[in-house]
């Protein structure tokens, strides 16, 4: 909870603690969590970066924005009540990248699309994770 500011921070997030841990995953195998720099790339391309998280410890979660430097917003820290688990929010994603926010927008059905086969193949081989 202590690093949660830090975690769109460029190399500063991982889930990787021993060298297995790159072919096997957690020792339990059930995380889809992210891995390295993805919320710092999440942060660098969008206008705005939310995350609300809370663990199985914690009475309530609590919510954070990230401008697109991976630095948390002044006064964005807050509590809210939340399930279990962790929401990511990408805030008008290639906001000042014109060119790919054309691309974006001309192919949308066709990212739409590929994203949801990408997330509906993750959701038949995983266990416990509801989307």
């Amino acid at each position: 909870q202590i690093s949660r500011e830090l975690m769109a921070m460029k190399h500063a997030t991982s889930k990787i603690r021993t060298f297995s841990d790159i072919y096997c995953g957690s020792e339990t195998n059930t995380t889809l969590g992210f891995r390295g720099e993805a919320l710092f790339s999440l942060a660098n391309i969008s206008e705005n970066l939310i995350v609300a998280t809370r663990t199985a410890e914690e009475s309530i979660g609590e919510k954070m924005e990230f401008n697109s430097q991976g630095f948390v917003r002044a006064g964005s820290l807050k509590p809210i009540p939340r399930k279990i688990g962790t929401t990511v929010a990408v805030v008008k994603p290639f906001e000042s990248l014109p060119v790919r926010r054309a691309d974006l927008m001309k192919r949308i059905k066709f990212y739409r699309t590929k994203m949801f086969k990408l997330v509906q193949g993750y959701a038949i081989f995983t266990t416990g994770v509801r989307i």
